[in-house]
């Protein structure tokens, strides 16, 4: 899957692949350029230990980190905050709806997790910034707030729900 990494000024098209339990990583970098990464947890849902080249990195989440913001952590103690793009945000903000656009979007999970609270309906009239639902991944509640202004048009979870990475959440019918 291809990601656009964005910290300071700076900006990186990378291509991720990954094993099935998420344990083994391949990133395709710009100039051809390949790192191998395997990832252990070493305190679910917080603290991550990366073994690259044979040199081992802790990273420790921050707290209070949500989908859709950008992803503060530690690494090795120094203090980074990267806003990572996944192809839907990059078509989203590379395309973007013109004026006057209409249609509708599918709210999708952007990781694997359990849907924990649902905080709309099917006929909810929602805004930007409004919240949608709570995601638990990696034992952090997630929530999941709305992108567009509309309508939601089906709900397509339940509470309780495990939920994989790019699942379909909700529609939200984009206001006029």
């Amino acid at each position: 899957m291809k990601y656009r990494v964005e910290w300071d000024d700076q900006q990186i098209d990378v291509i991720a692949d990954r094993d099935p339990l998420g344990r083994e990583w391949r990133f395709q970098m710009p100039q051809g350029h390949q790192i191998q990464v395997r990832v252990e947890t070493l305190e679910e849902g917080s603290v991550l230990r990366l073994i690259i080249g044979g040199e081992s990195k802790t990273i420790s989440l921050l707290p209070g980190n949500r989908i859709g913001d950008p992803v503060r952590f530690l690494l090795d103690h120094t203090p980074l905050e990267l806003d990572v793009l996944d192809p839907i945000d990059l078509i989203t903000r590379e395309v973007g709806p013109g004026p006057g656009a209409t249609g509708q979007r599918e709210i999708t999970s952007l990781m694997p997790g359990i849907v924990r609270k649902i905080m709309v309906a099917k006929g909810s009239t929602v805004e930007v910034g409004t919240p949608l639902l709570l995601l638990e991944a990696m034992k952090m509640e997630n929530e999941i707030q709305s992108q567009v202004a509309g309508t939601v048009l089906g709900v397509h979870v339940t509470e309780g729900d495990a939920v994989a990475a790019g699942a379909l959440l909700l529609v939200v019918k984009l206001a006029d």
